[in-house]
């Protein structure tokens, strides 16, 4: 008898664990990044593609810096202020947050002092009118991508992944970066009073998902690419504080051309 009861009771957990593997709800669609292998019904979670033009806006700076503990930071926090649709990126020289791809990428920018802005890769002097001007002209262009991007961490590993979309010529040289940038860094910041032991530092650029300054080639695909990128955040990082930008850029000789990104 009481083994009946037992067996009753196993049928009946096994039925409800296969009616509810049955019905489990997700993307269907394989085409987007929430493609859930195992859902059976679409709960309208799949993401694609979305036109949106953005800009990036790279700084050079250094802990060493005056200027960039002063006027240098006052740009990068009212940049992120009046523009939702654009993001800074602090490219730190010769200082505790410097990196490889930090230095692949001052490698291809035009000379120039520190601090100083970039509107994707064009100098701009630095004029806080001047940089939102650029800035507006560069979100006001056309959108020649879509892009959308899926992110996860788990304790050090970050995994990125990037679908685009072309919608116009795709003749030319591609490569995809996506950087990790790194707010809430608590560190000594050289300014007009002396050094700030208490300085935050946002929008550090920490590493690049290929380790590269512009990332990595990529050749276009007609129904669109898909790309993949496992990062290792290191120890020193605040996992917590940091996210990634996914960049696409066109060769242009010897330096680039922004196209769009997402974040």
């Amino acid at each position: 008898m009481k083994t009946t009861k037992i067996l009753s009771i196993l049928m009946a957990v096994l039925i409800i664990t296969s009616f509810s593997s049955c019905k489990k709800k997700g993307c269907t669609d394989p085409n987007s990044l929430a493609y859930d292998a195992e859902a059976k019904k679409d709960d309208e979670s799949c993401t694609y593609p979305t036109s949106a033009k953005k800009a990036i806006v790279f700084k050079t700076t250094a802990t060493w810096c005056w200027a960039c503990g002063e006027w240098g930071g006052d740009y990068s926090t009212d940049l992120s202020n009046d523009y939702s649709t654009a993001k800074v990126i602090d490219v730190h020289s010769n200082d505790v947050f410097s990196s490889t791809p930090g230095d692949q990428i001052l490698a291809v920018l035009p000379s120039a002092g520190t601090p100083h802005f970039y509107v994707g890769t064009e100098s701009i002097n630095n004029n806080y009118s001047l940089i939102t001007s650029a800035v507006d002209s560069e979100l006001a262009e056309a959108v020649e991508v879509s892009m959308v991007m899926e992110n996860s961490t788990n304790g050090s590993a970050m995994n990125v992944r990037v679908q685009s979309q072309f919608l116009g010529s795709t003749s030319g040289e591609y490569f995809l970066a996506v950087y990790v940038v790194e707010d809430g860094q608590v560190y000594q910041q050289n300014t007009t009073n002396g050094y700030d032991q208490n300085y935050v530092h946002n929008h550090v650029l920490r590493t690049e998902g290929s380790n590269s300054g512009f990332g990595k080639a990529i050749t276009i695909l007609e129904d669109g690419n898909m790309e993949e990128f496992d990062i290792t955040l290191d120890a020193s990082w605040n996992a917590t504080n940091c996210h990634p930008i996914a960049v696409l850029w066109k060769r242009n000789g010897s330096s680039y051309d922004f196209i769009n990104m997402v974040y």
